[in-house]
């Protein structure tokens, strides 16, 4: 038996021991870490920055931006990805956050239920899996009653998302890149693209189609795909479209997302430090309605930190 079947072995059954090499995540860093950090800067606990009811992801996930509620996001600090223009990266690369156990992240659940969230919205949160599955565990036997999201950015290992098979309702993966070069340039990633592909068809397999309740408009399961048009579109976003078309069919729920805005470490990167146009966007469009989708969302483009939470917040 190898490390990545031992530890998902060990996943399985709902534990961890942070002694053993973490191959949690395509990286297979096998840091051990009690000793040190893994690649992703996470440690053996857990580390939240931020939880809130967020009213910025799609209707579907925070229903009306002026009504009450909105989804019951959990922000986990460090990030396996570590993409060089990242929006998140106090929390994502400067690891801003704090400790906490799993009885403290079940109680913030519920305490996210009881607030009127219409979900729990996992971000980030691959490089905490055993632990994250654990509380959900606990949490679902406390009377956690809502569609549980895991927001990701792709980059995961089908081993470890085969653990969560019945614990997560929703998937919101990002596919942000199909070009090797480019993920190697800008995440230091060159297999995004395959592990990404293999993981989205497991959430697939796991979850199927986005489901959308009839009288709330909110997603009850299913898997909607983000798709971060780039400038330039130096990811190759058409290239995304074309196999989520080939692969998974034109009705798969996707989200174009054209919010990109030059941060972090964009400014070393020529080709990036620049928002999106609308010329850039409209053609990612039109070769959306060209490939036959049907359900999709879009944004407005615009280069804006306004729609980043605040991690410095008290």
């Amino acid at each position: 038996m190898n490390a990545t079947s031992h530890f998902s072995l060990q996943a399985s059954r709902g534990g961890w021991n942070p002694t053993l090499p973490c191959t949690l995540c395509p990286r297979v860093c096998k840091a051990i870490r009690t000793a040190r950090p893994g690649r992703c800067g996470a440690g053996a606990r857990l580390r939240v920055a931020l939880a809130q009811l967020h009213h910025g992801e799609e209707p579907v996930l925070s229903g009306d931006p002026e009504g009450s509620g909105g989804s019951g996001t959990i922000f986990f600090s460090g990030c396996n990805l570590g993409c060089v223009y990242c929006q998140n990266h106090d929390i994502s690369i400067g690891n801003l956050g704090h400790d906490m156990s799993v009885d403290d992240l079940t109680a913030l659940m519920l305490e996210l239920q009881l607030a009127g969230a219409h979900n729990i919205n996992l971000v980030t949160a691959g490089h905490y899996t055993p632990q994250v599955r654990a509380a959900l565990a606990q949490a679902r036997q406390s009377g956690l009653a809502l569609p549980v999201a895991w927001n990701s950015s792709g980059y995961e290992s089908v081993p470890t998302l085969r653990t969560l098979e019945g614990l997560v309702d929703i998937y919101l993966p990002d596919l942000r890149y199909m070009d090797a070069q480019a993920a190697a340039r800008y995440s230091a990633a060159p297999d995004y693209p395959k592990a990404a592909t293999f993981a989205i068809c497991e959430m697939h397999r796991q979850v199927g189609g986005l489901k959308v309740d009839a009288d709330t408009g909110l997603a009850t399961s299913g898997l909607l795909i983000r798709l971060l048009a780039l400038p330039g579109n130096v990811g190759r976003t058409d290239l995304a479209l074309d196999w989520i078309a080939d692969t998974l069919g034109p009705r798969t729920a996707i989200s174009l997302m054209g919010q990109y805005y030059p941060t972090h470490r964009a400014r070393e990167f020529p080709e990036i430090d620049r928002g999106v146009t609308p010329a850039e966007y409209a053609a990612l469009r039109t070769h959306m309605d060209e490939l036959g989708f049907t359900r999709g969302f879009a944004q407005e483009v615009g280069s804006s930190a306004a729609g980043t939470p605040d991690f410095h917040a008290k």
